[in-house]
């Protein structure tokens, strides 16, 4: 599916809230960012706004100005994201979960994503 400019820029921002929810953003949070940027076609905004938004937070973006499949792959990135530095905040899995609830609030029940629950998972 071929995301618009503005579509790519809120999957970026969102993708930077994720990143950041938990203050910090980890190399591997990063590097897992640059994927989704390099998976869905580049970003429409610069480096250094991309690292401003890594450092300092986001701008405002909404799920729900994505379409429907983007909004669902968007989570699994977003799980993607969150465990990719090894550790799993209560902050980051709260974002995990709005997210998750806005995407099925809109969806059948039926529908995978609208099952799956979020839990922490420690490390032996």
């Amino acid at each position: 599916m071929e995301l618009s400019s503005r579509q790519r820029h809120t999957l970026i921002a969102l993708a930077c809230k994720v990143a950041w929810a938990d203050g910090v953003v980890a190399d591997g949070e990063r590097a897992q960012v640059l994927a989704l940027i390099e998976k869905i076609g580049g970003a429409p905004i610069t480096e250094e706004e991309l690292d401003l938004w890594l450092s300092t937070e986001a701008p405002p973006a909404e799920l729900a100005e994505l379409p429907e499949p983007i909004r669902e792959m968007f989570i699994y990135e977003a799980m993607k994201l969150v465990e990719s530095d090894g550790e799993t905040s209560d902050a980051e899995l709260k974002l995990i979960e709005t997210l998750m609830a806005r995407v099925a609030e809109r969806q059948d029940a039926a529908t995978p994503l609208a099952r799956i629950s979020v839990v922490k998972r420690s490390r032996l």
